[in-house]
């Protein structure tokens, strides 16, 4: 009966070929802030066994302007496991009439893969199409099968920003006896309908209002409706496995793809205990051999079979001297094995976004490795891809998010580092020298956490780059001529220090006898976000931060200050800020400020009061003072 039940309810929905298409038959309401309109996506797969998938696709968008053209998606992945069976495009008019067609044939194929990538075997083919004119519609049909089943596809009924849907539907059928699980995220606010059983899923939801991106948004799969999939036993580039925990999947990764990887030659073995031999220091032997891989080896990308998942052994990594995430994070791994100090392989989603390991739901995730080294109830952290990042300092690639470390007894989910505020601090002073024509300053800035990962890179940057780099940081200052600089990168400390004198002819304004002059002229915060309209999102501020300046002002010959500064001292859910002008002397004033952002979700109705907060900081960064001839 439920076998019949799904026949039934796949062709009556999978009927699709005698819709029309036009440009009229769209609703007013799903062209409200719409670049596109997606008027069918459907998506069906087929598991047969924990080897064979087969995933059948009609995708038809309505582009209605050039911003739109990126919802069309009309790509497909494919390599050694994965064959297309079926791919064609067609173009129709804003009446729905054919105008193009694309085979298979007149697809793009290229290697998947970006610069750094010494080689791969994943390909894609993609639709390169330029409009006449809008809108015009895109209906993309595809199928394709694949022997790797570790990665189900995560489906999205509503895919990003200003895209509205008229129907979404997704289908799952596999074998009574094949175990699956799935997670649902987010249905109910969307109206989507569901069925399940244990013989499949069956989704669809109709009629989706754009979405308008909101400064400050929670990341879009944590609002948007959204199914993740898993198959208990899954395949991987000839590798079998069964997983259903964070543990059972790290016992996977620890058994199928790590074991027998560690070896070293005796020489190198030797070589790196006498690196160490002089210390009995573990965090110095860390940093010693930390160093080591770094001197010695070069980050290239190898995703070529299971070597897309499997690292390339430590011997091997030792012979050429390069590797993958994968491959140096098991060779750095290896080599503290042989000093006697434990680490960890560790799996992380890596980008900028802070996006967790789903916690919930055990699947084979993330996109990059490094290594995590507890030593006495201290989590170290080294990102082994990188020739310059210091021992133990993780940056916004892999900061504050779950991860999964992988050992002998099993995976363990945890949390990477989060710097916090204070932690990420830039402190800048400064001396500003103030004459009738022209202003010379003299200035050094610290920065830590956060903030020196924005700054370590400035070392190894040309004169003309670095002083590119600061008439830009301070482009409110007209007429900036850079004088000295001189960066140093502290990695032992994790600091960086930014020494820098520049003079301006371009910074005061002129009044007859009077001078007008913006104290704050080396830390200018002037962002404002948006004005929201009818806010329906919590305000996520992902990180957080402490700028402290203190600026010594020598006034020109002959002036005095006829109208200061209101000192100004704020305080609230979303941080601190406080200003001030001190007399130090007749001819010497001092100007310290201080900046707080914390971060945090905070509800949708605080919005206007975080917009509040940031208005006043950026006002007050831009207030002048008066300066009167004696």
């Amino acid at each position: 009966m439920r076998l019949f039940f799904l026949f039934l309810f796949f062709t009556v929905t999978h009927t699709t070929s005698s819709q029309d298409y036009s440009f009229i038959k769209i609703k007013p309401s799903l062209l409200k802030n719409s670049d596109a309109v997606v008027r069918l996506d459907e998506s069906t797969i087929l598991v047969k066994s924990s080897d064979y998938m087969e995933v059948t696709s009609k995708r038809v968008v309505t582009v209605l302007n050039e911003s739109g053209s990126k919802h069309v998606n009309a790509t497909v992945f494919y390599d050694k496991e994965t064959s297309i069976k079926d791919l064609e495009a067609l173009i129709l008019d804003a009446g729905g009439k054919e105008i193009e067609k694309f085979k298979e044939k007149d697809f793009i194929d290229q290697t998947a893969t970006g610069e750094g990538t010494l080689y791969s075997d994943s390909r894609v083919k993609f639709l390169r199409y330029t409009p006449i004119k809008y809108p015009y519609t895109v209906v993309l049909t595809k199928k394709y099968t694949t022997s790797d089943t570790a990665f189900m596809p995560r489906w999205y009924f509503i895919d990003g920003y200003r895209l509205s849907v008229e129907k979404s539907e997704f289908h799952l059928s596999l074998p009574s006896n094949m175990k699956y699980r799935f997670k649902d995220n987010n249905l109910e606010t969307f109206g989507v309908q569901k069925s399940n059983n244990n013989i499949g899923l069956s989704y669809k939801v109709v009629d989706l209002k754009a979405l308008e991106s909101e400064d400050f948004d929670p990341e879009f799969r944590d609002f948007a409706p959204n199914v993740q999939l898993a198959l208990e036993n899954f395949h991987l580039k000839g590798v079998d496995g069964h997983a259903t925990t964070w543990k059972e999947f790290g016992s996977w990764i620890y058994n199928s793809l790590l074991q027998e990887r560690g070896e070293l030659s005796s020489a190198t073995t030797q070589k790196i205990k006498n690196l160490v031999k002089d210390t009995e220091d573990p965090k110095e032997k860390i940093r010693r051999v930390y160093q080591y891989v770094q001197d010695n080896t070069r980050y290239i990308s190898v995703q070529m079979g299971i070597g897309g998942w499997e690292p390339i052994s430590a011997n091997e990594v030792d012979r050429v001297k390069y590797g993958d995430c994968k491959g140096l994070t098991n060779y750095t791994m290896a080599l503290l094995k042989a000093v006697g100090i434990d680490s960890y392989y560790t799996i992380v989603s890596a980008d900028s976004s802070m996006r967790s390991l789903d916690y919930d739901f055990p699947s084979l995730q993330g996109n990059h490795a490094f290594l995590n080294v507890p030593l006495d109830g201290e989590e170290l952290w080294l990102e082994c891809t990188s020739q310059v990042v210091p021992a133990n300092f993780l940056g916004t690639f892999t900061d504050d998010r779950y991860v999964l470390k992988v050992g002998p007894d099993g995976g363990e989910m945890v949390k990477s580092r989060k710097y916090l505020p204070e932690q990420s601090k830039q402190i800048t002073t400064a001396k500003i020298t103030i004459g009738e024509n022209e202003i010379n300053a003299v200035v050094e800035i610290k920065s830590t956490g956060i903030q020196y990962n924005q700054k370590y890179g400035l070392v190894n940057d040309s004169k003309e780059d670095i002083e590119k780099y600061y008439k830009h940081y301070w482009d409110y200052v007209n007429d900036v001529h850079i004088l000295n600089h001189d960066v140093k990168n502290d990695k032992d400390s994790i600091i960086t220090v930014e020494n820098v004198e520049f003079k301006t002819s371009g910074y005061l304004s002129k009044a007859g006898e009077r001078l007008l002059f913006a104290p704050n002229m080396l830390n200018r915060n002037e962002y404002v976000p948006k004005r929201g309209k009818d806010r329906s999102r919590d305000v996520v501020i992902k990180r957080g931060y402490l700028d402290e300046d203190e600026f010594l002002i020598e006034l020109p010959d002959n002036y005095e200050i006829e109208s200061s500064l209101k000192t100004i001292d704020l305080k609230n859910n979303f941080g601190e800020y406080s200003v001030s002008l001190i007399k130090v002397s007749e001819s010497q004033f001092k100007y310290n400020r201080r900046l707080l952002i914390k971060p945090g979700v905070f509800s949708n109705t605080t919005y206007d009061d975080y917009r509040n907060f940031r208005k006043e900081i950026a006002k007050s960064d831009k207030n002048k003072i008066v300066l009167l001839k004696k």
